[in-house]
């Protein structure tokens, strides 16, 4: 625990460790700045299994998804499921994947990701 913390289970605003989670704790509810490990729980989470406002994995759940498996209100993964929703299996109300284009999607994806095209 601190305000840097690694180890195997690690809380902190900085957390790095197999389980990763936010070190500020509000009502039940961790709050940590940034967190990378294997379960990850933060506003910035990284690792196999991240929980946050941002969050980057192999399954990503948050407002911003990027994953393998990514759920969030814009997700972008193999198999992605949001409001905007990028990927080779997307779901969505406004979708880029394999099989439909929607100009919505087009044209939030490219103002926020201005290398893809």
């Amino acid at each position: 625990r601190g305000i840097i913390a690694i180890g195997d289970i690690a809380t902190g605003w900085i957390a790095i460790g197999g389980l990763a989670r936010g070190g500020l704790v509000i009502a039940g509810i961790a709050a940590g700045i940034i967190t990378v490990g294997g379960v990850s729980v933060g506003v910035i989470s990284l690792g196999g299994l991240a929980l946050g406002l941002l969050a980057l994995g192999g399954l990503a759940v948050g407002g911003v998804a990027v994953g393998g498996g990514a759920l969030g209100v814009v997700a972008i993964g193999g198999g992605a499921l949001g409001y905007y929703a990028m990927g080779g299996g997307a779901l969505g109300k406004y979708v880029v994947s394999a099989l439909q284009r929607s100009p919505e999607a087009v044209a939030f994806f490219k103002q926020w990701l201005p290398f893809w095209h």
